[in-house]
């Protein structure tokens, strides 16, 4: 064979073992693309329980409210739930619902948080809930429906109640009125323009919120039930604006006392039955935070700064002044009227749960606070 047919067998074989390898190569890689395709993809909704993220509405404190406003069903995103029926409590607005209709009906995922997820349901007549799903609360299905019970027969005008219940040992469901005007934490704190938000309805605000807890606290004190999670977020707004403590006596969260944050160190954790004090010392706290937020108008924690601490250090330099909202300054509050009620807040915020003030004495002082505050609106000039 001469040289030159050589080099042409020669070159045309390594042509074709090129050609193989490229095969076997785009077959490989066709086979790693059918693979992905058909796995499940990771962003699929399959339940609530991938939904729950880790971070801190309607009821909330726990929940976060930039979520996707995509539309769900919660029984297409709730898997476990087991047949069972929903308890209608004592509420003429849903006397006929069903579980089965609230199941089906279209949800808008407005929060979720470690704790749980909240929903808003719509339903053909116009009827607008809210739904929780607790998750993660070690409460038996017993002593979970006898709570629910004895909520209800405890009701204050400047409570929200819950209309319904549905307890499982896997799953349990809240069902509210829906409130469009959301919370006071968003109303001092929202990213929207910010409504005029004078020193008159801060304090009509806090009394209201004070005379709810000190009767939730009478009701309830026996039973060991205090609300155990007070904050911002947990006070709603009604359509007329009046406050509405939401989440009372719902225990998801560590119910250690709060001030252990300010120290590092764990105080003795609360009863959720029997007599102890400890949780309803807590309130008393959670209370003095909302004081202090509305005094102030700033985060709880911003940046790093914890604000009991951050009050705590002005007032010991004694530029007391430089606490309070710039903006219900400006509206003329009276200093000496904001100076009580910021002592009220300081007292509740004591690291001591035992130093702090019962309930009763705080809507006493606060009162006291209003009524002087009336009285000057009416024989102002």
């Amino acid at each position: 064979m001469k040289p030159i047919s050589k080099s042409i067998v020669m070159f045309s074989g390594y042509i074709a073992l090129g050609l193989v390898i490229i095969g076997l190569i785009l077959c490989r890689l066709k086979k790693k693309k059918r693979e992905r395709v058909e796995a499940p993809s990771p962003c699929k909704v399959a339940s609530v329980e991938d939904i729950v993220d880790t971070k801190p509405s309607f009821t909330s404190t726990d929940f976060k409210t930039d979520v996707s406003k995509s539309d769900y069903s919660i029984y297409s995103t709730e898997s476990a739930f087991v047949p069972s029926s929903l308890v209608v409590l004592t509420s003429p607005i849903i006397s006929d619902l069903k579980f089965e209709d609230l199941l089906s009906a279209p949800a808008e995922l407005l929060g979720r948080g470690k704790h749980g997820t909240l929903y808003r349901v719509i339903f053909e007549n116009g009827m607008v809930l809210a739904v929780k799903r607790i998750k993660g609360w070690m409460i038996s299905t017993d002593e979970f429906k006898h709570r629910m019970q004895r909520l209800d027969q405890a009701k204050h005008l400047n409570v929200l109640p819950a209309l319904a219940f549905y307890c499982s040992i896997h799953e349990k469901l809240l069902v509210y009125e829906y409130q469009p005007n959301g919370s006071l934490f968003s109303l001092l704190h929202g990213k929207q323009p910010r409504r005029k938000f004078e020193w008159a309805s801060r304090l009509k605000i806090a009394a209201k919120i004070a005379e709810a807890l000190a009767y939730m606290h009478r009701e309830l004190y026996v039973d060991g039930i205090p609300h155990g999670n007070l904050k911002s977020t947990n006070i709603l707004l009604k359509n007329n604006m009046e406050p509405c403590i939401s989440e009372y006596g719902l225990m998801v969260k560590d119910p250690q006392d709060p001030s252990s944050s300010l120290n590092g160190l764990n105080s003795m954790q609360q009863q959720t039955k029997g007599t102890s004090t400890n949780g309803f010392k807590a309130d008393i706290y959670g209370f003095g935070v909302i004081l202090l937020e509305l005094l102030t108008g700033k985060l709880v924690q911003n940046d790093g700064i914890d604000l009991t601490s951050w009050v705590h250090s002005v007032v010991r330099e004694e530029w007391t002044v430089e606490v309070f909202d710039k903006s219900i300054i400006l509206d003329g509050a009276s200093e000496e009227r904001m100076l009580n009620l910021l002592q009220v807040a300081i007292k509740c915020v004591n690291q001591a749960p035992e130093s702090r003030p019962s309930i009763s004495q705080v809507v006493s002082m606060i009162n006291t606070i209003k009524e002087e505050d009336d009285k000057s609106l009416v024989y102002e000039p």
